[in-house]
């Protein structure tokens, strides 16, 4: 079991993970840890707490708005597959590839 510890917003945080791990939950902290940043950059003083849950709730809002992306996507590629045209098909790919660079 592997164990590592974290800094969010100044503060230290013991974790324990599963070996080969930490690697990752190190990328999730700093991840965190910027959102928390840029927080208390616009709105100023706030509590640890209020800024953790912030910080948590702006990360649940961009997840949330990938699943949906990944959903409509998942629509065009069934879409794209019932029509019998290339062309079609070629487009939605084009598509598809400008909206995962874009995002």
């Amino acid at each position: 079991m592997g164990s590592l510890t974290v800094n969010v917003n100044g503060r230290s945080y013991p974790i324990v993970c599963g070996d080969g791990e930490e690697p990752h939950l190190e990328y999730l902290a700093e991840f965190v840890d910027k959102k928390v940043q840029d927080l208390t950059e616009s709105i100023g003083s706030a509590s640890e707490g209020q800024l953790l849950l912030m910080a948590c709730l702006l990360i649940a809002d961009d997840l949330s708005q990938a699943y949906e992306s990944i959903e409509k996507l998942r629509e065009e590629i069934d879409e794209a597959q019932g029509s019998d045209s290339q062309d079609v098909w070629a487009e939605k790919i084009e598509a598809i590839a400008q909206k995962l660079e874009s995002a």
